[in-house]
């Protein structure tokens, strides 16, 4: 009923700018967690980009170590490993711009239903369908860098039922069952082309079909920093990713890992 992953398969609906690259492919039946996979095989990574699936996590995580729910088969639990050439004061957008690369792959198989909401969540309908979860290693001089990516394909509620927020999946979406092999070719695809231009243009080449895709903006949201509650309008983001939000008049940019964020 659901396809496995295949490493041939993906292979061939891949692009030819990333192949390439030569990048290696790691398919696993199951893994603690992909990200954790990636940050080993980094250390002794010959290539600049290396590819971590598995058919399930037994100890998935997403943001602030929250567990990353990840039954057999039925999602994508994908990391890419990235000899980078970035420096640390290059990174604060980049979630945002791999978050924008996600939503623009996924709504060609979700009715453009897919929105970003600041700094690494998707969702569909206030519902989340993905999330993004950036890591970094220092090798030598080089930042190695994790693209950590979890999308909710085929999962049923049963097998989603510990998820303390209202999610949905790819498959219920689309109301069709989904190729995991093609979504994940697709997305690779485009995260080629963000390890290609990041580098050179950051954020901010990401921005407008960002802003096209912000869930939070004119929104009233509370923030939360250092255990302070704030009610806030937030305005949009800056050209580095910071969320620029209005409190009393005043304008504040908050960086991705010094705050959370609802809406109202």
């Amino acid at each position: 009923m659901f396809t496995v992953l295949d490493k041939e398969e993906l292979i061939n609906y891949l692009g030819t700018g990333i192949l390439r690259s030569q990048p290696e492919i790691i398919i696993t039946s199951k893994t603690d967690s992909t990200n954790e996979d990636a940050k080993n095989f980094l250390k002794k990574q010959k290539n600049d980009i290396a590819i971590h699936l598995s058919e399930q996590q037994l100890a998935g995580k997403g943001r602030n170590g929250k567990k990353w729910i990840s039954p057999k088969g039925k999602n994508i639990y994908l990391s890419i490993a990235w000899k980078s050439p970035l420096n640390y004061s290059q990174l604060d957008g980049l979630s945002l711009s791999v978050g924008t690369v996600l939503a623009k792959s996924l709504n060609m198989y979700c009715n453009d239903s897919i929105k970003v909401k600041w700094p690494n969540d998707l969702l569909s309908s206030n519902k989340k369908t993905a999330g993004i979860l950036i890591e970094t290693l220092e090798i030598g001089e080089t930042i190695g860098v994790v693209i950590g990516i979890g999308i909710n394909v085929h999962m049923d509620y049963e097998e989603g039922k510990e998820i303390d927020q209202d999610w949905t999946s790819v498959d219920e979406i689309s109301n069709v069952i989904n190729d995991r092999n093609r979504i994940i070719a697709d997305l690779l695809n485009g995260i080629f082309e963000l390890i290609e231009s990041y580098p050179e243009h950051g954020f901010s080449y990401y921005k407008k079909d960002f802003e096209n895709l912000d869930l939070l903006r004119d929104s009233m949201c509370q923030i939360e920093i250092r255990n302070k509650k704030e009610k806030v309008k937030v305005i949009g983001v800056n050209n580095s990713g910071e969320l620029i939000v209005e409190k009393k008049g005043k304008y504040l940019e908050l960086r991705y890992g010094e705050v959370s964020i609802r809406e109202l």
